[in-house]
C-alpha cells in the first residue's frame, strides 16, 4: 500500500505479537450510545463478557468506552451501519487517535454512510472497515484488549493519526 494516501501526521501501525490478556477493569465508563439511558452500568468482569459478545454478535450497533467519567482522559468509540464499522481509540494525554482502517478505503475522502448515534459525528470512509463477521470478531477483540488495557490491541493494523 502506498503512504500516499496519508498525510503527515499518519502513519500505519502493523500488528504485533499479542500478549496475554491482562486482568482487570480499567475502564470507568460505558455506554451503548450517546443519551444517558444507554449507559452500560455494570462494568464488572461478568458485564465486561456481555459488553464483548454484544460488540461481537452486531447487537451494539454503538459502544463507547472511557478511562473517566468525562472521557476526558480518552475513549474507544465504535458506531456501525450494517454495510461499515468504525472504531477509534482517542488518547488524549498524548492527542493520538487510533483507527481500524481497510486498504480499499483508505483513499477516499468521502463521508461513510455510518448514522451516529450522538446525531452529529461525522466518520471518514477512510477510517472504517467493512461490517462482517470477521470485522466484528476483530472489533470485539479490539475492545476487550482496550477494557483491560487502555491500549489499541496490538493483533492488527491501526491507523494512527498524531493531531
Amino acid at each position: 500500500m502506498s503512504k500516499n494516501f496519508l498525510n503527515e501526521r499518519e502513519e500505519i501501525v502493523k500488528a504485533s505479537p499479542v500478549p496475554e490478556l491482562p486482568e482487570g477493569v480499567k475502564i470507568q465508563a460505558a455506554g451503548s450510545g450517546s443519551l444517558p439511558c444507554m449507559e452500560i452500568k455494570d462494568i464488572s468482569e461478568a458485564g465486561v463478557r456481555k459488553i464483548i459478545e454484544h460488540v461481537r454478535t452486531g447487537k451494539y450497533t454503538s459502544l463507547y468506552l472511557s478511562l473517566d467519567e468525562d472521557g476526558e482522559e480518552g475513549f474507544l468509540m465504535m458506531e456501525s451501519s450494517p454495510t461499515l464499522l468504525f472504531l477509534q481509540i482517542w488518547d488524549a494525554e498524548n492527542e493520538i487517535g487510533w483507527c481500524l482502517f481497510a486498504p480499499e478505503f483508505l483513499a477516499s475522502n468521502e463521508e461513510a454512510p455510518i448514522e451516529p448515534s450522538d446525531g452529529q459525528s461525522v466518520f471518514q470512509m477512510r477510517n472504517t472497515i467493512k461490517n462482517t463477521p470477521q470485522n466484528r470478531e476483530l472489533a470485539a477483540r479490539c475492545v476487550e484488549w482496550y477494557i483491560h488495557t487502555c491500549e489499541p490491541y496490538p493483533g492488527t493494523d491501526w491507523l494512527k493519526d498524531s493531531q
